[in-house]
């Protein structure tokens, strides 16, 4: 079974003895299982944050716990004979890199700094050491880790600070990092941890930190298997509903991304698991989703308060469980056929129904709405609805079941005139179409109440009022469009 969501609110500025802490920096605990998932899987991690924030200190720190052979680049000041070596030819002709100390040949961590200050072709050849950690078609079999940072893009101009030459990433780099942390802000925190941040030259890592970190690393590889066995289908249903939904909302993830989420929200409950046996997979899928969209580093504007609506969206549909009716409605996209659902469904409260049913209305255009509420009003579902919900399906219902009456002057040849003349002719005019009263009553009401602005719009509400009879087998018979 799948809990219903209550997603948590990060906890900035908490002083606790956290694994980041360990590593003595203050304030970044909340970032403590997105770290931990990208090192114990080895997926690309990406932070996001203003000068200050601690990005290169908390990188650098990890790999000094970790003990791990890394290299430090300046992307906007990185040539590719510093990535490669100097190359030069053989004894027999072929091309080989003169490495340096600050070559990546044998390199097990990469940070990449300043990433979005890079310009586009060397972002092209950062590009497949991210991906596949190839250079020059050759593997770095050395390399696990791949790390950057980046400024924000450029913001608007109202926003308060701006970055000159931060730009954003190209969408298919960004896309290869699979965690994209933003930094949390300084003035969040306490007092005290304010006071601990200006006071961190003084701190260095714990003597514990390397080993605390390992064991933790060793303890997520170690669950991320049986939580993949769990939660693997529910994972993959709370991505897809995730997916739509931003789409619905303007913000298209690519399939790649989609694949990332669900690796994500595995990984970081395995992460929160080693250190709190108490963790929760929904609490797990949020702190994913959050961290794992690529708007702000390709320079698009999501509002995480948006995010989060489409979370809590896609949990509620993931926790239905499978023998519960709802399960199969919630995850139906089609407000119809939803409706056919709800009222098939056996035991579903009046109460749910209602909801099914004031979404649908509202979701369907004239025309389609007009022909759910018809069938509505003489299936004798209204009673199971609420009083609200009744009235609304009975005042659209009326404009199907009653006759219209128009007495109004319209100029020849205005916008009025010529869709009254439209409405004629779909009612009569024409050999080829099949009038009915209700059709009628239905164009008229709309051209009353000025619903219909244009010629076209007769068509097409005509169209939809009788596609959906014939979905719902109400259509009479013979009757076309």
């Amino acid at each position: 079974m799948v809990k219903k969501s209550t997603p948590p609110k990060p906890a900035v500025g908490t002083a606790t003895h956290g694994l980041i802490s360990r590593l003595g920096l203050i304030g970044l605990d909340s970032l403590e299982p997105v770290v931990l998932a990208s090192i114990a899987t080895r997926s690309p991690l990406l932070l996001i944050g203003p000068h200050g924030s601690g990005k290169s200190l908390l990188l650098e720190r990890l790999a000094q716990a970790l003990d791990l052979r890394w290299r430090h680049y300046n992307a906007a000041l990185v040539n590719f004979d510093d990535l490669v070596g100097y190359p030069l030819p053989d004894e027999h002709g072929q091309l080989r890199f003169v490495q340096t100390p600050a070559s990546v040949w044998g390199a097990q961590a990469v940070f990449i700094d300043e990433i979005s200050r890079a310009r586009l072709d060397v972002q092209n050849r950062l590009f497949p050491i991210i991906h596949e950690r190839r250079v020059q078609g050759l593997l770095l079999s050395d390399l696990e880790h791949r790390w950057a940072a980046m400024n924000p893009p450029a913001p608007d101009e109202d926003d308060e600070v701006a970055y000159a030459g931060s730009q954003p990433l190209d969408l298919a780099l960004a896309d290869r990092f699979a965690l994209q942390v933003n930094m949390p802000d300084w003035r969040s925190f306490s007092e005290a941890d304010q006071e601990a941040v200006i006071r961190a030259p003084e701190a260095g890592a714990h003597p514990l930190a390397a080993a605390q970190w390992s064991a933790a690393i060793a303890h997520t590889r170690e669950l991320l298997p049986m939580v993949q066995a769990q939660w693997a289908a529910a994972i993959a249903r709370y991505v897809r509903i995730v997916a739509a939904l931003l789409s619905e909302a303007g913000s298209q993830i690519s399939a790649r991304r989609a694949g990332m989420l669900a690796n994500n929200v595995a990984a970081i409950h395995a992460a929160r698991l080693s250190r709190d046996v108490l963790a929760t997979i929904d609490d797990s899928a949020w702190i994913a989703t959050l961290n794992s969209m690529p708007f702000v580093a390709s320079g698009r504007k999501f509002d995480d308060s948006r995010l989060l609506a489409c979370h809590r969206e896609a949990w509620r549909q993931t926790a239905a469980r499978a023998e519960d009716p709802m399960s199969r409605i919630l995850a139906e996209r089609d407000p119809i056929v939803r409706v056919k659902l709800a009222l098939a469904a056996t035991g579903l409260p009046d109460g749910e129904l209602t909801t099914i049913v004031t979404d649908a209305l509202s979701a369907t255009g004239d025309g389609a709405r007009h022909a759910l509420a018809e069938w509505l009003f003489e299936s004798g579902t209204l009673e199971r609805l609420s009083v609200v919900a009744a009235d609304a399906v009975g005042e659209t219902y009326r404009d199907v079941a009653c006759v219209q009456e128009i007495c109004e002057s319209v100029g020849p040849n205005s916008a009025r005139h010529r869709i009254w003349k439209r409405l004629q002719q779909r009612l009569g005019g024409e050999a080829d179409c099949v009038s009915t009263e209700r059709q009628c009553n239905l164009l008229t009401a709309l051209f009353a109440a000025n619903r219909l602005s244009a010629e076209d719009d007769v068509d097409a509400v005509l169209q939809r009022y009788i596609a959906t009879q014939t979905r719902l087998g109400t259509a009479p018979a013979g009757v076309r469009t």
